[in-house]
């Protein structure tokens, strides 16, 4: 029985050669965004073919432009981080789906409102209607020359078309990522709601999601025309009108089969409304000194409509958990819940007051660099610059004060009971390793500290050892992003309390934190692209910043549509196809992952039929990080399905881990040895980039491909004929 070894590579990409391990190689499908590679000859005695991906994620700088929709991303990613009660419970399952669509369109509605106060309040009723400078910048006069209008509600229009072609514009990303991304369908009978599926991952319809896109773009677009035909209404009945077909969308949304029937209607009638409101506007004449009028109250309402919709999650939850502990109704029983490798039940409601505080601070400095651009003659909201250096200041130091606190515990791991339990275990591992024969013997070291060497010598070797034991201090850091986000969080919580109280008016304010907290809300969204950008020409910074953007775009858009594009979508399907036309060729498939291939590779043969192909993962954040983030989809339940499965893992790696079955996990070593030759570097760790060179791991991938291409050709070899001959005797 043939064997086809088809590797899926992680974060970051890699281009076909170095995955094959051969420049000699052909592509077999696909296109120049993701495709499969076939080595021209076999290695190790099977085939070898690659599915390189990385075009979908990060071959191409310009996708670093995503990053503008990073809150989007946050607020998709709160609906798919609930815990596995919460999903075993029916009514507190569909609670949260709704809550977190709900969410979702909070962010939307933000956004619409910083756009509005910068368009149409600063841009073309202040600045516009300013007089012109003749001295000033050839950009100022054409952005002045725009709104010069003698009427004030024609430039108000005119502000109002930038807010229009905003909402057109993500609605155009949507659509265009969607067909790009989310073009090939599983082969299934149809789709559905992702997060209602009643398998969750391992249902084939899990990656379709297209229609769901379609549908919740419009609905987006749908409530913030609605919501600028409110702000544009200057007559009760256009508002009324405006307010209402507002709420019918947020009705729609709650309700997941609201269909296309319901939806079109809708978005044509918001279309209408703004139409209306903008014609009422444009002959208008709107007097006022200082900001637009009724923009101030809008502006608060609208903030506190936001606020409800994002955190309206807590009470409902909250009083279905209690209706549970009275016994009024029944939940699920605790046998029937999967259990999570470190609890994390308020995670929906932390990720969406993130989204939230991302959305305004990158919001405010886009806001603060536009009012700081257009000049003095124009000016923010008071209530905008008391909050400012909460928003900005606050979250800086914060993220400063946490690599610090994290720099020092790795520091002091090296001091403390690590180094011993590191020196124990290289030193009864000594017996079992292979002795070096002479005359190279001469030339092996030991790289721990023994008696009777030199003062030097024993201080290099302990910082090598004092190295391994902060590697494997470093590799636990992942759960703490939990603090982090959990400091942000009551940054935002305080932000909220301090805008609706009015507390920053009465905090004592200095000249120059303002100046600092204008200078670094300018400063954060470029600094955000040139980060992003600068990360994607390094190897490996692109591997870090990849991790989070890769997990944060692995979900489908089910509950934000103008989050960025879905890989999986077209990911997934395209490994089923390609495992069932190597089954259907007579090969048999060992699916070989690292890193976030591994999670492609999982969940593409937990929606596959036992037996398709075997798995072996390494460095896979399966339960290290989809576990812990995503405990209702990623749990041990769903990982019981794979069979002829190995995960190899090394304790210095800090993205990928065990997945906590006994037959699974095979744990390496790292380093391998405390040995090294003479005059060479001590051993290197591998963390987690080294698998691919580890021989080790590979012959024992090289067992298990033997092993399971024996067991297929066993079971597909026919049955011996009963003998026709009489019994002896």
């Amino acid at each position: 029985m043939a064997v086809t070894e088809l590797r899926v590579h992680g974060v970051g990409g890699a281009r076909p050669d170095v995955l094959l391990g051969t420049p000699s190689h052909r592509q077999v499908w696909g296109d120049r965004l993701a495709g499969f590679y076939a080595a021209e000859t076999e290695q190790r005695g099977r085939r070898i073919e690659a599915y390189c991906w990385g075009g979908m994620t990060s071959r191409s700088s310009t996708r670093v432009l995503w990053l503008l929709l990073f809150p989007f991303m946050l607020a998709n990613l709160a609906g798919w981080t609930c815990s596995a009660r919460t999903r075993a419970d029916r009514w507190a399952f569909a609670a949260h789906r709704a809550c977190g669509r709900l969410a979702a369109l909070g962010i939307t509605l933000n956004l619409l409102l910083i756009v509005a106060i910068a368009a149409m309040d600063c841009w073309a009723f202040q600045f516009g209607g300013s007089p012109g400078d003749q001295s000033a910048p050839r950009w100022r006069k054409i952005a002045h020359g725009l709104v010069d209008r003698p009427e004030a509600g024609q430039r108000v229009v005119l502000g109002a078309a930038v807010v229009a072609a905003v909402l057109l514009i993500l609605w155009l990303l949507s659509q265009r990522a969607r067909n790009r991304y989310e073009e090939v369908a599983p082969v299934t009978d149809g789709g559905g709601y992702a997060a209602a599926l009643p398998g969750g991952v391992t249902d084939p319809r899990f990656f379709d999601g297209a229609d769901t896109v379609r549908r919740l773009s419009l609905l987006h677009v749908g409530a913030g025309l609605s919501w600028l035909a409110f702000l544009l209404s200057r007559a009760p009945w256009s508002a009324a009108a405006a307010g209402l077909l507002l709420g019918c969308s947020i009705v729609l949304l709650v309700c997941e089969s609201a269909g296309d029937r319901a939806v079109m209607p809708l978005v044509v009638a918001a279309a209408l409304a703004v139409c209306a409101a903008a014609g009422q506007t444009w002959t208008t004449n709107l007097t006022g000194d200082g900001h637009l009028p009724n923009m101030e109250t809008t502006a608060i309402g609208t903030l506190a409509l936001v606020v409800v919709l994002v955190v309206v999650r807590a009470p409902i939850l909250a009083g279905i958990a209690l209706l549970r502990m009275l016994g009024i109704r029944h939940g699920a029983s605790t046998a029937t819940v999967p259990r999570p490798v470190r609890p994390w039940p308020g995670a929906p409601l932390v990720v969406s007051l993130l989204a939230l505080l991302s959305a305004n601070v990158a919001g405010v400095g886009i806001l603060v660099g536009a009012v700081n651009a257009l000049g003095p003659e124009v000016e923010m909201f008071p209530l905008i610059e008391a909050v400012l250096p909460m928003l900005t200041l606050a979250p800086v130091a914060l993220f400063i004060a946490f690599p610090l606190a994290q720099l020092i515990r790795y520091a002091v791991a090296g001091y403390g009971p690590g180094p011993a339990a590191v020196r124990a275990e290289y030193a009864g591992r000594t017996d079992v390793t292979p002795p070096v024969p002479p005359p190279w013997d001469a030339w092996r070291c030991s790289a721990l500290p023994t008696e009777g060497l030199g003062a030097g010598e024993r201080r290099r070797r302990m910082r090598w050892v004092r190295s391994v034991a902060r590697g494997r201090e470093l590799a636990e850091y992942a759960f703490d992003v939990r603090h982090l986000l959990d400091g942000l969080v009551a940054i935002a919580v305080l932000a909220l309390v301090s805008a609706g109280l009015s507390l920053g008016d009465m905090v004592v304010r200095y000249a120059f934190t303002d100046r600092l907290a204008v200078a670094v809300a300018g400063l954060i969204p470029v600094a955000g692209v040139v980060l992003l950008r600068w990360g994607w020409g390094r190897r490996d910074a692109r591997r870090w910043l990849g991790v989070l953007w890769d997990v944060g775009t692995f979900w489908p858009r089910s509950f934000h549509p103008f989050a960025p594009p879905c890989y999986s979508e077209r990911a997934v399907p395209d490994i089923h196809r390609r495992i069932r036309w190597l089954n259907d060729s007579g090969d048999q498939v060992l699916l070989v992952a690292h890193s976030q291939g591994s999670v492609l590779a999982a969940v593409a043969l937990s929606q596959l039929p036992p037996g398709r192909a075997a798995l072996a993962t390494f460095g896979s954040p399966l339960m290290k990080l989809y576990g812990w983030a995503f405990p209702a989809y990623i749990n041990d339940r769903m990982l019981a399905g794979l069979q002829d499965w190995r995960n190899f893992s090394y304790p210095t790696d800090y993205i990928g881990g065990p997945v906590g079955r006994a037959d699974v996990d095979v744990p390496l070593p790292d380093p391998e040895s405390a040995f090294y030759t003479a005059g060479e570097p001590m051993p290197r760790m591998r963390r987690h980039t080294g698998y691919w060179s580890d021989e080790a791991m590979w012959q024992q991938i090289d067992q298990h491909s033997a092993t399971v291409g024996g067991q297929r050709a066993d079971a597909e070899r026919p049955a011996p004929k009963p003998s026709t001959r009489p019994a002896s005797g």
